[in-house]
């Protein structure tokens, strides 16, 4: 209900008229987006290397089909206070070439967490079992906590085709689709038994990453629009920092499917 009240309000200030479809010129415009999101991944393999500093033991394992969900905020308290840390957000910029082609560029704030109480394959040389050439192990709080949270930022610059469809003299709907690319850039939270060593809790670029959206735009009067979109991308970390050694790393390679509604301004 808040969410529904504010866009109430954006509507009735916004000064909304279109005189006819000239009217809704875009091109050669600026626009700026803010949104939610939900992710879903599949499941991936985690490798993890390094050396225990107590014991000078090196590990070099990998965990398979590992399960991972999302978290999300509570939607209503953060729409109307958002601390850009907490939810799972969508920023973009972007510039009309032409009524229906444009350029964005921003960053997709998801979050991901390793589900705690699996149990999944490993191989290599494991930290708990010394040598684990094949067998499974168990995911608890007491072995190991996984989860890019603060975030599974993925900074992008994408292209985008509109296909309008329909319009009045207020709305205008259009069906959007586009790829994009970029770095992935995030804060992971690596906690291990036995591993001996303070984690490394600060941003760094962990890979990189490619999807495609396909969408909705609502054009609401000549600024302001509403966007949802459902994209599929993969992201490629072979750099993810786990502990304060930077000798110490994990590679990943997540799929995943991102549900987006955003709100949007044209300047």
């Amino acid at each position: 209900m808040r969410a529904i009240s504010l866009f109430i309000l954006f509507f009735t200030f916004s000064n909304i008229s279109f005189a006819d479809a000239d009217a809704n010129g875009h091109a050669g415009r600026w626009f700026f987006l803010w949104g939610y999101n939900r992710d879903y991944y599949q499941n991936s393999d985690i490798s993890l290397h390094g050396t225990n500093p107590n014991t000078g033991a090196a590990y070099d394992y990998t965990l398979h089909d590992v399960n991972a969900h999302d978290e999300q905020s509570n939607f209503q308290t953060q729409f109307l206070f958002p601390d850009i840390t907490i939810p799972q957000t969508n920023e973009r910029i972007g510039y009309y070439l032409d009524e229906t082609h444009r350029l964005n560029f921003g960053v997709d704030h998801m979050k991901y967490v390793v589900t705690q109480y699996q149990t999944v394959p490993v191989s290599g040389t494991n930290i708990t079992c010394t040598l684990c050439t094949s067998g499974t192990q168990a995911i608890t709080p007491g072995y190991m906590e996984y989860e890019h949270t603060d975030g599974l930022n993925y900074i992008s610059l994408g292209y985008e085709v509109l296909y309008p469809f329909w319009q009045n003299s207020l709305f205008k709907l259009s069906a959007v689709q586009g790829p994009d690319a970029g770095i992935v850039y995030p804060k992971t939270n690596v906690t291990m038994a036995g591993a001996g060593a303070l984690r490394h809790d600060d941003f760094n670029i962990a890979g990189y990453g490619a999807a495609y959206k396909v969408g909705l735009i609502a054009d609401i009067g000549r600024n302001w629009f509403l966007q949802l979109d459902f994209k599929e991308g993969i992201l490629n970390m072979p750099w993810i920092r786990i502990d304060n050694n930077p000798s110490d790393g994990a590679s990943q390679k997540i799929q995943f499917f991102e549900g987006i509604l955003a709100l949007g301004y044209i300047f």
